[in-house]
């Protein structure tokens, strides 16, 4: 059998992984720390409705659409440069009954964070009684203490550190590897 590695994003680097069984799906994780790298999901049911993102960058909203899209991840997603627009567009979908599968908040960003926006769209949720949408929190700041217990309020969240550097194939695999992780999920939840 040959030896797989996979991009780890707990441990910054290709890892060697584990295969394991959960919940009926097959998992890959990593040897060292145990993150869920990869999950095989129901072809049929890979693909999100929707996905929406919020980052100030343009450069970040394109490449994260662009990457959603070809990949298949997503059938469409909705961007927005701030907080603000993506919880408007957040309740907006939720009130016309239109689906959200996940979504992809920067954490600083103008006008309104990602923190502030997740704790909006939280409320949003209870008000509207809907099931919580996974949030993947995407930012260049490192995820410390403070932050860990923030992802747990939010729950289903995880967090990807988009790195700093320009490397734009890097930044396609972390969206790939966290958005089919996350998808996985909230089916398993469902």
């Amino acid at each position: 059998m040959a030896d797989v590695t996979k991009y780890c994003l707990c441990c910054g680097e290709k890892v060697p992984v584990n295969t394991i069984t959960r919940d009926g799906k097959l998992e890959q994780t990593c040897v060292y720390c145990g993150f869920v790298l990869d999950v095989a999901m129901d072809e049929e049911k890979t693909m999100a409705e929707c996905v929406l993102t919020a980052d100030d960058a343009e450069l970040t909203r394109d490449l994260l659409k662009g990457t959603l899209l070809k990949q298949q991840l997503a059938r469409s997603v909705v961007t927005a440069v701030n907080g603000q627009e993506c919880v408007a567009s957040f309740t907006k979908r939720l009130t016309e009954n239109l689906p959200v599968d996940l979504v992809i908040l920067d954490l600083e960003m103008p006008v309104m964070d990602g923190i502030t926006a997740a704790r909006v769209m939280r409320a949003v949720e209870g008000k509207y009684r809907t099931s919580k949408v996974p949030i993947l929190f995407f930012s260049a700041r490192k995820c410390d203490e403070a932050l860990k217990q923030q992802l747990s309020l939010f729950s289903p969240a995880s967090y990807v550190n988009k790195g700093s550097d320009s490397d734009s194939a890097k930044l396609v695999e972390r969206i790939d590897q966290l958005v089919g992780y996350l998808l996985s999920k909230r089916e398993a939840a469902s």
